[in-house]
């Protein structure tokens, strides 16, 4: 595998396919460890329960898992609205009001662009993949089989590489953005919500809006809180494949002893 006499030739596809995973690697992580908050119905009620949102909501513990359902159901396309029907403080009733339908139309709007984003990073993951196969450099192998190897190794290289450096963007990315959360959480909340929406629907008053009684601040202070540690767990992962990975392709290239990794 003669690596240092293709850089040169590689260099250009390989800096590509190596940005290419690293940015499809960093965004999967964030929006699966989104997701995996965001879309967990145990998640709330957990949250619901700790926050006693029962007593200040006024609404049964099995009626607030009737609304989250119905919620995360809009939100992932399979219900049409978001209104429920639920027994709030005795009487049977619609749960939110016009403006708060409307806010969590923009909502899931956000939903919907995360998941388009999934699926961006997961086909910069497949096309990262493809480049790191694609450049040229084992040509000189005769064998089908030797090139084939020789060019899984190379993938296996810019793989564990960009698996590294996602890991690493991820825990200081999480550090820069969570530090201010964690010292002012309204502030660093409010901030995101000027800049997520072009409206004012966001601003709820819990005197007579349920949506902010059901979701207070606290509660997504609690689910910020759940999305950095499943966060900083990925990219420690990240980290973990990478040098795995990484010993994997010297021990299998024949001459790994002679490769700058």
């Amino acid at each position: 595998m003669n690596n240092k006499g293709d850089l040169p030739r590689n260099a250009n596809t390989g800096t590509v396919a190596f940005i290419v995973l690293v940015l499809g690697f960093t965004g999967l992580n964030l929006l699966i460890s989104i997701q995996a908050v965001a879309l967990d119905m145990e998640s709330y009620i957990s949250t619901w329960t700790g926050l006693d949102i029962p007593t200040s909501a006024a609404m049964s513990l099995d009626d607030l898992r009737l609304v989250g359902s119905k919620l995360l159901g809009y939100f992932t396309g399979t219900e049409s609205t978001p209104q429920v029907t639920a027994a709030i403080d005795g009487t049977l009733r619609p749960v939110f009001r016009e403006h708060e339908i409307e806010h969590l139309y923009d909502v899931r709007d956000l939903f919907q662009l995360g998941f388009g984003a999934k699926r961006v990073c997961q086909a910069l993951i497949v096309l990262g993949i493809l480049l790191a196969a694609w450049q040229p450099g084992v040509n000189g192998y005769h064998d089908k089989r030797q090139r084939l190897f020789q060019s899984a190794l190379r993938v296996g290289l810019l793989v564990s590489k960009s698996l590294k450096a996602g890991g690493i963007l991820l825990l200081a990315a999480t550090v820069l953005l969570g530090l201010p959360a964690a010292l002012d959480f309204t502030r660093w909340w409010t901030g995101f919500h000027l800049i997520t929406f072009d409206n004012d629907l966001w601003r709820l008053d819990p005197a007579t809006d349920w949506l902010i009684r059901i979701f207070p601040e606290e509660f997504f202070f609690a689910a910020v809180k759940r999305i950095a540690m499943y966060s900083i767990a990925i990219a420690g992962t990240y980290i973990v494949l990478g040098i795995i990975l990484r010993f994997s392709v010297g021990y299998l290239s024949s001459d790994h002893s002679k490769q700058d990794f």
